[in-house]
Protein backbone atom coordinates (compact mmCIF):
# COMPACT_ATOMS: atom_id res chain seq x y z
CA UNK A 1 0.00 0.00 0.00
CA UNK A 2 2.86 2.76 0.42
CA UNK A 3 4.59 1.77 -2.77
CA UNK A 4 7.43 1.16 -1.16
CA UNK A 5 7.75 -2.52 -2.01
CA UNK A 6 7.14 -5.15 -4.59
CA UNK A 7 6.55 -8.87 -4.63
CA UNK A 8 8.66 -10.16 -7.75
CA UNK A 9 7.74 -14.32 -8.76
CA UNK A 10 5.09 -16.15 -10.09
CA UNK A 11 1.92 -15.65 -8.15
CA UNK A 12 0.28 -19.39 -7.56
CA UNK A 13 -3.54 -20.28 -6.93
CA UNK A 14 -4.34 -22.18 -3.88
CA UNK A 15 -4.49 -25.30 -6.62
CA UNK A 16 -1.45 -24.70 -7.41
CA UNK A 17 -2.41 -22.96 -11.23
CA UNK A 18 0.95 -20.53 -11.75
CA UNK A 19 -1.93 -17.18 -12.38
CA UNK A 20 1.15 -15.30 -13.13
CA UNK A 21 2.80 -16.93 -16.55
CA UNK A 22 -0.59 -15.96 -18.61
CA UNK A 23 -0.22 -12.33 -17.63
CA UNK A 24 3.92 -12.14 -18.58
CA UNK A 25 2.56 -13.80 -22.01
CA UNK A 26 0.17 -10.97 -22.90
CA UNK A 27 2.14 -8.28 -21.32
CA UNK A 28 5.38 -9.10 -21.91
CA UNK A 29 6.42 -12.20 -24.43
CA UNK A 30 3.50 -11.99 -26.27
CA UNK A 31 4.38 -8.00 -27.82
CA UNK A 32 8.18 -9.09 -27.75
CA UNK A 33 7.46 -12.64 -29.69
CA UNK A 34 5.25 -10.55 -32.42
CA UNK A 35 8.20 -8.30 -32.48
CA UNK A 36 10.10 -10.65 -33.75
CA UNK A 37 8.26 -12.39 -35.91
CA UNK A 38 8.08 -9.40 -38.52
CA UNK A 39 11.95 -9.03 -37.96
CA UNK A 40 12.20 -12.82 -39.14
CA UNK A 41 9.87 -12.29 -42.10
CA UNK A 42 12.08 -9.63 -43.18
CA UNK A 43 15.57 -11.67 -42.59
CA UNK A 44 17.48 -13.72 -44.99
CA UNK A 45 15.70 -17.26 -44.74
CA UNK A 46 16.32 -20.24 -46.59
CA UNK A 47 13.13 -21.98 -47.62
CA UNK A 48 12.92 -25.70 -46.96
CA UNK A 49 9.28 -27.06 -47.81
CA UNK A 50 6.73 -26.20 -49.54
CA UNK A 51 6.06 -22.20 -50.06
CA UNK A 52 2.20 -23.02 -49.78
CA UNK A 53 2.05 -25.29 -46.83
CA UNK A 54 -0.25 -23.53 -44.19
CA UNK A 55 2.17 -23.83 -40.99
CA UNK A 56 5.46 -21.68 -41.09
CA UNK A 57 8.48 -22.31 -38.66
CA UNK A 58 11.54 -20.14 -38.75
CA UNK A 59 14.34 -21.42 -36.69
CA UNK A 60 18.37 -20.02 -36.31
CA UNK A 61 20.40 -22.91 -38.17
CA UNK A 62 23.67 -23.45 -38.16
CA UNK A 63 24.91 -25.76 -40.80
CA UNK A 64 27.26 -27.57 -38.25
CA UNK A 65 24.69 -27.49 -35.31
CA UNK A 66 23.64 -31.38 -33.90
CA UNK A 67 20.36 -30.11 -32.67
CA UNK A 68 19.43 -28.39 -36.06
CA UNK A 69 20.21 -31.69 -37.78
CA UNK A 70 18.11 -33.60 -35.27
CA UNK A 71 15.30 -30.72 -35.61
CA UNK A 72 15.32 -31.23 -39.12
CA UNK A 73 14.98 -34.51 -38.93
CA UNK A 74 12.23 -34.39 -36.69
CA UNK A 75 10.13 -32.01 -38.85
CA UNK A 76 10.62 -34.21 -41.89
CA UNK A 77 7.18 -35.96 -41.48
CA UNK A 78 5.61 -32.50 -41.68
CA UNK A 79 7.38 -31.23 -44.25
CA UNK A 80 7.00 -34.06 -46.47
CA UNK A 81 3.40 -33.86 -46.34
CA UNK A 82 3.16 -30.20 -47.08
CA UNK A 83 1.92 -29.06 -44.13
CA UNK A 84 5.08 -26.82 -42.50
CA UNK A 85 7.40 -24.71 -44.32
CA UNK A 86 10.48 -24.03 -42.12
CA UNK A 87 12.47 -20.97 -42.77
CA UNK A 88 15.74 -21.07 -41.95
CA UNK A 89 17.78 -18.16 -40.77
CA UNK A 90 21.52 -19.49 -41.62
CA UNK A 91 23.83 -18.20 -38.83
CA UNK A 92 27.49 -19.33 -38.22
CA UNK A 93 28.55 -19.46 -34.75
CA UNK A 94 29.18 -22.66 -33.61
CA UNK A 95 32.76 -23.65 -35.46
CA UNK A 96 35.23 -21.81 -37.52
CA UNK A 97 33.55 -23.00 -40.86
CA UNK A 98 29.72 -22.10 -39.49
CA UNK A 99 29.99 -18.99 -41.49
CA UNK A 100 31.59 -20.05 -44.78
CA UNK A 101 28.82 -22.88 -44.81
CA UNK A 102 25.98 -20.59 -44.30
CA UNK A 103 27.27 -18.32 -46.92
CA UNK A 104 27.86 -20.98 -49.17
CA UNK A 105 23.90 -22.45 -48.83
CA UNK A 106 22.11 -18.72 -48.40
CA UNK A 107 24.39 -17.33 -51.83
CA UNK A 108 23.71 -20.76 -53.85
CA UNK A 109 21.98 -20.45 -57.10
CA UNK A 110 19.34 -23.03 -55.39
CA UNK A 111 19.42 -22.43 -51.19
CA UNK A 112 16.87 -25.08 -50.49
CA UNK A 113 18.79 -27.95 -52.47
CA UNK A 114 22.46 -26.68 -51.24
CA UNK A 115 20.38 -26.68 -47.50
CA UNK A 116 19.15 -29.89 -48.03
CA UNK A 117 22.14 -31.33 -49.51
CA UNK A 118 24.37 -30.45 -46.12
CA UNK A 119 21.49 -31.89 -44.18
CA UNK A 120 22.06 -34.97 -46.44
CA UNK A 121 26.00 -35.02 -45.68
CA UNK A 122 26.16 -33.74 -42.17
CA UNK A 123 27.41 -36.95 -40.62
CA UNK A 124 30.30 -36.80 -43.37
CA UNK A 125 30.91 -32.65 -42.45
CA UNK A 126 28.52 -31.31 -44.59
CA UNK A 127 28.69 -29.39 -47.82
CA UNK A 128 31.84 -28.25 -49.92
CA UNK A 129 32.60 -24.64 -48.69
CA UNK A 130 32.36 -22.22 -52.08
CA UNK A 131 35.03 -18.94 -51.04
CA UNK A 132 33.33 -17.34 -53.61
CA UNK A 133 30.15 -17.37 -52.18
CA UNK A 134 31.42 -16.62 -49.18
CA UNK A 135 33.28 -13.87 -50.16
CA UNK A 136 29.64 -12.20 -51.62
CA UNK A 137 27.22 -13.47 -48.71
CA UNK A 138 29.52 -13.73 -45.87
CA UNK A 139 27.31 -9.96 -44.43
CA UNK A 140 24.23 -11.96 -45.46
CA UNK A 141 25.24 -14.27 -42.60
CA UNK A 142 26.46 -12.10 -40.32
CA UNK A 143 23.14 -10.03 -39.86
CA UNK A 144 21.74 -12.92 -39.19
CA UNK A 145 24.17 -13.70 -36.96
CA UNK A 146 23.36 -10.00 -35.32
CA UNK A 147 19.71 -10.34 -35.35
CA UNK A 148 20.18 -13.51 -33.23
CA UNK A 149 21.93 -11.45 -30.77
CA UNK A 150 19.66 -8.91 -30.91
CA UNK A 151 16.75 -11.26 -30.28
CA UNK A 152 18.63 -12.73 -27.15
CA UNK A 153 19.02 -16.00 -28.29
CA UNK A 154 22.19 -18.16 -27.64
CA UNK A 155 21.19 -21.56 -29.01
CA UNK A 156 20.68 -23.16 -32.23
CA UNK A 157 18.05 -24.30 -32.69
CA UNK A 158 16.07 -21.04 -32.03
CA UNK A 159 12.72 -21.63 -33.17
CA UNK A 160 9.38 -19.41 -33.41
CA UNK A 161 6.06 -20.64 -34.56
CA UNK A 162 2.49 -20.08 -33.85
CA UNK A 163 0.39 -21.91 -31.41
CA UNK A 164 -3.13 -23.32 -31.80
CA UNK A 165 -4.36 -19.80 -30.48
CA UNK A 166 -2.37 -17.81 -33.06
CA UNK A 167 0.21 -16.73 -30.75
CA UNK A 168 3.67 -16.07 -31.56
CA UNK A 169 5.45 -18.88 -29.16
CA UNK A 170 9.68 -19.17 -29.22
CA UNK A 171 11.62 -22.47 -28.28
CA UNK A 172 15.43 -22.22 -27.49
CA UNK A 173 17.03 -25.50 -28.37
CA UNK A 174 16.41 -28.30 -29.51
CA UNK A 175 12.47 -29.15 -29.12
CA UNK A 176 11.79 -32.44 -27.32
CA UNK A 177 9.29 -34.88 -30.10
CA UNK A 178 6.12 -34.01 -27.28
CA UNK A 179 6.72 -30.15 -28.39
CA UNK A 180 6.85 -31.02 -31.84
CA UNK A 181 2.50 -31.32 -32.18
CA UNK A 182 2.36 -27.96 -30.75
CA UNK A 183 5.42 -26.26 -32.87
CA UNK A 184 4.19 -28.08 -36.38
CA UNK A 185 0.89 -26.93 -35.49
CA UNK A 186 -0.55 -30.69 -35.71
CA UNK A 187 -0.43 -34.27 -35.02
CA UNK A 188 2.66 -36.45 -36.67
CA UNK A 189 1.00 -36.96 -40.44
Amino acid sequence: PNKEHVVVGPMLAANGENLTEPKIQELVLGPQNDKAWAQLEDADWVLDGDPDAPVIVYTFTDPNCPFCHRFRQSAEPWVEAGRVQLRHIMVGILKDDSLPKAATIIGSSNPSDTLTENQDSYSDGGIQIDRELVSANAKRVQANNQLMGNLGLSATPSTYFRDSNGNVQMKQGAPRPNELPEIMGSEKP
